[in-house]
Formats: C-alpha cells, sequence, structure tokens
C-alpha cells in the first residue's frame, strides 16, 4: 500500500505540481533576481493569488490521481470543495508563517504588516476559490450525469 501511495504521489505532482512550481519560480524570479518587491509592491496581489489558484489546481489533482490510483476512495463533489478549499487556505497561511519566520530568522521584510498579511492570504484564499468553485460544479454536474445516464442503472 505504501508503494502504491508513493506512485500514486509522484503521479500527482507530474500532472498537477508544474503550475505551483512555476508560480513559486515566478515569485522566487520577481523577488531575487529582478526585485519586483521593492520597485513595484502591488505584484505582490498577483502573485499570492495565483498561489492560491496553483494550490487548489494541485490539491484537486492529487485527490482525483488519488481515487484514481484506488489509494483513496473517490470523495463527493462537496468533500472534494472543502477539502481543496480548506487545504489552499491551510496554505496560504503556512506561507504566511514562512514569511514570518524569514522577517524574524533572516532578517528579511516579507511582511510589511497586519493589513498586508491578511490581504496575502486573503489572495491567496480567492485564487483557491477561483479554482474550486467552477471545478466542484464541473463535478457536480457529472455525477449527476453519471446518475442519471442507462448505464449506472
Amino acid at each position: 500500500m505504501i508503494a502504491k501511495t508513493i506512485s500514486a504521489a509522484m503521479v500527482a505532482i507530474r500532472r498537477f505540481g508544474w503550475l505551483p512550481a512555476v508560480v513559486f519560480l515566478a515569485h522566487v524570479v520577481c523577488a531575487h533576481v529582478v526585485d519586483v518587491y521593492r520597485l513595484w509592491p502591488p505584484v505582490d496581489i498577483p502573485l499570492h493569488f495565483a498561489g492560491g489558484f496553483a494550490i487548489a489546481f494541485f490539491i484537486s489533482g492529487t485527490l482525483e490521481t488519488l481515487g484514481d490510483e484506488n489509494v483513496v476512495r473517490r470523495p463527493d463533489w462537496i468533500v472534494h470543495l472543502l477539502l481543496t478549499f480548506g487545504l489552499t487556505c491551510a496554505a496560504a497561511l503556512f506561507w504566511e508563517f514562512a514569511e514570518w519566520t524569514a522577517d524574524r530568522a533572516l532578517g528579511m521584510s516579507c511582511q510589511l504588516g497586519l493589513d498586508d498579511t491578511m490581504g496575502d492570504m486573503l489572495m491567496g484564499v480567492i485564487g483557491g476559490i477561483v479554482f474550486s468553485v467552477p471545478t466542484a460544479v464541473r463535478m457536480q454536474r457529472k455525477n449527476a450525469a453519471d446518475k442519471s445516464s442507462p448505464a449506472s442503472s
């Protein structure tokens, strides 16, 4: 079972891990190569939104992959939505913890105050919602169509 879980996780990372990696790479380039955060601080807003969207994409895809690979039972669309949303919120929270830790431990200035931190988390959550709601609607419609098809009778 462990080998099957690891194999499914690797499939999920290959299929869905690319978007969070691209967003993280964009953040690194903006922060450490181009210094965009200093030149144009509002760039933080779309990057946190993109991060929330990318994390929701990854979590949703991972849940689908784990179901496809029979590692876990495929959750109902509402459970899928709640897990995707909740884990995206947790990721946004832990990203802010990482920024706070970098500020304290490494002398960086990632967080510009409470408004900045709360805005960052809000944008991550909104990015997750923008991905999750249409995905949940699609899943719900597919579920309803599957239940009404003659093959399911």
